[in-house]
């Protein structure tokens, strides 16, 4: 899915979007933030709503690097076509992306019920519109970079990135 020869790897992460529902398109100041960091793929974490964002962000950002999962709110379409989990692994690093499910709260507890996460050192995630960069006492990062539109269920509005190589792991929440 994400193949390189690069040293280091900068992916953006973007979720619950919830386009149209809560904002019309995405804020141009992300998209251009990601263009003026030169992402090297973006990471969706479902709550597209509508099939036309993941088109969008294809062609902005190229459809090679733009990776989506789906997420509970989303149209059928998505829901045919993206998947539920990713797994990659990265310069040695073993990662799992998925939305979520549930309140936003024990949401770390909640994702470890559901999925065995033991073979994993960084978890990406979305679904709570709350952003997360916590290192948990078993080593774990778990990441989630919140939610860049949605005024009704929370009061902060976030995205975020992943600097990755072989040497470091480096989360970033950028707030609004």
């Amino acid at each position: 899915m994400i193949t390189t020869n690069k040293k280091e790897l900068l992916i953006g992460l973007i979720g619950d979007t919830h386009i149209p529902s809560r904002q019309p398109e995405i804020p141009q100041l992300i998209i251009e933030d990601f263009k003026d960091k030169n992402i090297d793929c973006l990471v969706h974490l479902g709550d597209f709503t509508s099939f036309k964002v993941y088109e969008y962000l294809q062609d902005i950002f190229g459809k090679e690097k733009v990776i989506g999962i789906k997420g509970n709110m989303d149209e059928s379409k998505i829901k045919q076509e993206l998947p539920e989990t990713i797994e990659l692994n990265l310069f040695g690093h073993n990662i799992f992306i998925t939305h979520g499910t549930g309140g936003p709260n024990i949401i770390i507890k909640r994702l470890n019920r559901s999925h065995d996460l033991s073979k994993y050192d960084i978890i990406i995630f979305g679904h709570v519109h709350r952003p997360y960069n916590e290192v948990w006492r078993n080593g774990k990062l778990y990441i989630s970079p919140g939610t860049p539109m949605d005024k009704k269920f929370t009061s902060i509005n976030s995205y975020g990135y992943l600097r990755i190589s072989q040497e470091k792991v480096e989360p970033e929440i950028i707030y609004l």
